[in-house]
């Protein structure tokens, strides 16, 4: 097996632990709203801890990767999701939890930089859309392994121990890091850092930063408002969370699929302009009613090759000397978009007052990917011409 793909599994892993660890709170509810005395706000506010810190650590993780060795980087995160599962495993208060819960966000957000900016090194130029679409399916593979095994665990030991259990994945993510060798891009780019990124790289970089971001809270909005609009149509409660359940399992299986596809067509930017509007449509025929199933099932379909090809979309900018960074402020996009989306969305709600507003806003935010994609494959390919012109001149 090829070095990459061996390098590949073990960032699998890592950003699989983050998924396994976000989860640790939700596997175990009940148990702390009981123990700690929590409110369904406050267990909201752990559950938001997680991710929050991503607005604020993304472009400094961005700025340090430049000077410090990738794989020391990603220890640092590894271990602080280790601390922060010890820590949750001994709290006896909300105070306590949620500073727990913020050094675990602290260490997830510098692992997922980190193992977006070496998939890159190892992958650029070949089987890229492949290999980020793979390491995309991580996160939700750790959650959804982390939903049985953490519910029995608590069931059977106690909720500190689903905490220890994270702090443990996090460790063995922890040891097989440790034995990663440096990509051959950083070593040979290590004396060419700057500190910044020129204005023909910047704005494709936010842009493409949007877009993931976008993606994202419509998956967010679509998985959280779904089931609540297909009851208010009719359906049963334990109807509508298996039809959007079933879509899931729809999207986690399009994703390599998808990718797959992608990479060999060699056109990610016309991939998300296709499957942002079929999802869109899709997602706008399932507030009509009309069809709901299928529609439902086509959205799931339809967003599984945005992944990998979003993604790869910050290689055809950023020079290797510029990665970190870049995905520093890529990631920066992403988490602030995720702050502040389902909040909005909910204000959306209450203001309309019907189940299918937040929906409606993540299908606009679907169509939207399609001109924002098309700027950035025209900002991109200026860039290019740009680069060239000294060479030519």
């Amino acid at each position: 097996m090829p070095r990459r793909w061996i390098v590949l599994a073990v960032l699998f892993a890592a950003r699989a632990a983050t998924g396994f660890q976000f989860q640790s709170v939700g596997s175990t509810t009940n148990f702390l709203m009981q123990d700690l005395a929590l409110g369904y706000a406050q267990l909201g506010m752990l559950l938001g801890a997680y991710l929050l810190p991503g607005i604020v650590v993304a472009f400094p993780a961005g700025l340090i990767g430049q000077r410090v060795r990738e794989t020391t980087l990603g220890l640092v995160g590894l271990a602080l999701m280790a601390v922060s599962g010890v820590a949750l495993s001994y709290c006896d208060s909300f105070a306590a939890a949620l500073i727990a819960r913020v050094i675990g966000g602290v260490g997830a957000t510098i692992v997922i930089l980190v193992a977006t900016k070496m998939t890159t090194d190892w992958f650029a130029g070949r089987e890229i859309v492949l290999a980020m679409s793979l390491l995309q399916m991580s996160w939700p593979f750790g959650a959804m392994v982390a939903l049985p095994a953490q519910t029995y665990l608590a069931q059977s030991l106690g909720w500190p121990a689903v905490m220890a259990s994270s702090a443990m994945m996090a460790l063995v993510a922890l040891g097989a890091f440790a034995l990663l060798p440096r990509s051959p891009v950083q070593a040979e780019t290590a004396a060419a850092t700057r500190a910044g990124l020129p204005v023909r790289t910047l704005v494709p970089i936010l842009i493409a930063g949007v877009i993931w971001g976008a993606m994202n809270l419509a998956c967010v909005l679509f998985f959280s408002y779904a089931p609540q609009l297909m009851v208010a149509q009719g359906a049963s409660p334990t109807g509508a969370a298996s039809l959007v359940s079933l879509a899931i399992w729809f999207t986690i299986i399009a994703i390599p699929v998808g990718g797959y596809v992608v990479e060999r067509s060699g056109r990610p930017v016309a991939a998300i302009v296709a499957c942002g509007l079929v999802a869109a449509l899709a997602l706008a025929v399932f507030v009509a009613d009309i069809h709901p199933t299928i529609a439902c099932l086509v959205f799931g379909v339809a967003i599984g090759p945005l992944s990998g090809a979003i993604l790869s979309l910050p290689t055809r900018v950023l020079e290797p000397a510029d990665r970190s960074l870049g995905f520093g402020l890529f990631f920066t996009c992403f988490y602030i978009l995720m702050a502040i989306g389902p909040s909005a969305a909910g204000r959306l709600q209450d203001a309309w007052g019907k189940p299918s507003a937040a929906l409606i806003a993540g299908a606009v935010l679907l169509a939207t990917m399609a001109p924002l994609s098309l700027l950035f494959s025209l900002l991109s390919r200026r860039r290019e011409v740009l680069t060239l012109k000294p060479a030519t001149a």
